[in-house]
């Protein structure tokens, strides 16, 4: 019961934000979300999950708070509209898809940085199977709003953090997507590359 009302507050919200601000809409309104990845290993050398780090602009921290003051409720919230969506990820193996499991580990925290009060998402992404990162691997993947209503990036390469054994033999790229075609594609492609 709790989850549908606050289900459709985050309706409601976004609705009413369509009807109080349409300049805005009509200008292709976005809210912008800087990106931070770890990747561990297991003792088997496999990866069995992502933990991830979001940190939305100001302008939807903003939002977001105005509809649930509660950061552990509305973390809740975020989290299960998310899982509908995916995570707004997509991830490859040696080019074959990733199944990811539901989050059950999360966390929405708020803080100041120069000036600015944002909220940070923390959550661990299982995978539904371990990949076995031994011996030549690519993983591929790229965050993504189906709406194009969120851009989502990676700010830094070094938002992209290998833990000791994927470090010593892997390395990533993050490529911008200059020719991003239909409304919702991911502004960049991401990837790392293991050998050994």
């Amino acid at each position: 019961m709790r989850k549908q009302k606050y289900s459709k507050r985050w309706t409601l919200i976004l609705t009413t934000l369509l009807l109080i601000t349409p300049p805005l809409f009509a200008e292709h309104f976005h809210y912008f979300i800087d990106i931070e990845s770890t990747f561990n290993l297991n003792q088997h050398n496999q990866l069995e999950a992502l933990k991830i780090s979001w940190v939305y602009d100001e302008k939807m921290s903003a939002l977001m708070k105005k509809q649930n003051a509660d950061l552990k409720e509305l973390g809740q919230v975020t989290i299960n509209d998310l899982h509908k969506q995916h995570y707004f990820m997509n991830i490859q193996f040696n080019g074959k898809p990733v199944k990811t499991g539901p989050v059950k580990v999360y966390e929405l925290q708020e803080f100041t940085d120069k000036g600015q009060t944002v909220l940070q998402l923390d959550f661990v992404l299982p995978l539904q199977t371990p990949l076995a990162m031994t011996g030549n691997n690519t993983l591929t993947w790229n965050f993504a709003d189906p709406t194009g209503i969120a851009i989502m990036t990676y700010y830094k390469q070094n938002n992209i953090r290998l833990g000791n054994l994927l470090k010593s033999r892997c390395t990533t790229r993050v490529e911008d997507n200059k020719n991003i075609a239909e409304h919702g594609d991911p502004e960049q492609r991401l990837s790392m590359v293991c050998s050994g």
